[in-house]
């Protein structure tokens, strides 16, 4: 075994490199190299943060990264918390029964009130189609109603579909032929971003900084705290893609995204 931090110290003494140099080069903040090179993990953000920004250092240095990474990957498991007692275990599992209780009651208490809801909505919607009906019994002069009329149905006085009028549809808007994504960081948040399969960038945004991407076809984003980036695609908002210090993976076409599965940060 060997220590992370006094390799990379050592490599980087050994080039003559100063820790300016290294955070202008790799937009780590020297604090985080500092930590990394005092092995001081917990100074970092997350264990994510730690495995990225090591891996970063030592591509930086040109530093053997299979061997920094698997024992970035020991330090992390040693870290881990170790698993509740059993009374604990017991107690969640209590609370956890419980929880499921109450949840169980308040779903029953919403399906009736969703079914009054429905009820009530069915009794508006045939009071607003029979006043419909009535209106279209008279049009205004002028109008040359060309919709094919059927009379209302003795048994319910409603009328039949054939008396909807048709509207045409106007038509559709074209799609977007690219992928262009604006990210607004809310908080500080790491991000890696790939453009057609070509990285563009790899980094951290401070608070209110922004950063556009283009591509003709599809782009890629991996944040490392979902909470502080706000992203819109093609001009649209995405909303919400997670939590406080959430690792999220995105996958961006010209008129879609969907999320995908981030890696565990011990992987």
């Amino acid at each position: 075994m060997f220590a992370v931090s006094e390799l990379l110290q050592r490599a980087r003494l050994d080039q003559g490199i100063d820790l300016a140099t290294v955070a202008e080069r790799t937009k780590i903040k020297a604090k985080y190299l500092q930590a990394i090179e005092a092995g001081d993990p917990r100074s970092l953000p997350g264990g994510f943060f730690y495995k990225s920004f090591v891996h970063q250092y030592a591509t930086f240095l040109g530093v053997d990264t299979r061997a920094i990474d698997a024992e970035v990957d020991r330090v992390l498991g040693a870290d881990a918390p170790e698993p509740l007692p059993r009374a604990a275990q017991q107690t969640a599992v209590k609370l956890s029964s419980r929880s499921r209780g109450a949840t169980k009651y308040f779903s029953y208490a919403a399906l009736v009130l969703i079914l009054v809801a429905c009820y009530g909505i069915d009794g508006w919607w045939h009071e607003s189609r029979a006043v419909g009906t009535d209106k279209a019994g008279n049009p205004a002069p002028g109008v040359d109603n060309t919709t094919r009329q059927t009379a209302p149905s003795p048994a319910t006085g409603r009328l039949s579909l054939g008396s909807v009028s048709q509207v045409a549809a106007g038509p559709a808007a074209p799609a977007a032929s690219s992928v262009e994504l604006a990210l607004t960081a809310t908080e500080e948040t790491w991000l890696s971003v790939s453009s057609d399969g070509m990285p563009v960038f790899s980094g951290l945004l401070e608070a209110n900084q922004t950063k556009t991407i283009e591509g003709k076809e599809f782009a890629k984003l991996r944040v490392g705290n979902a909470a502080g980036l706000e992203v819109r695609l093609n001009g649209k908002p995405l909303g919400p893609l997670g939590a406080h210090g959430q690792v999220r993976d995105l996958a961006f076409s010209p008129d879609k995204f969907q999320f995908v599965s981030a890696p565990n940060e011990s992987e």
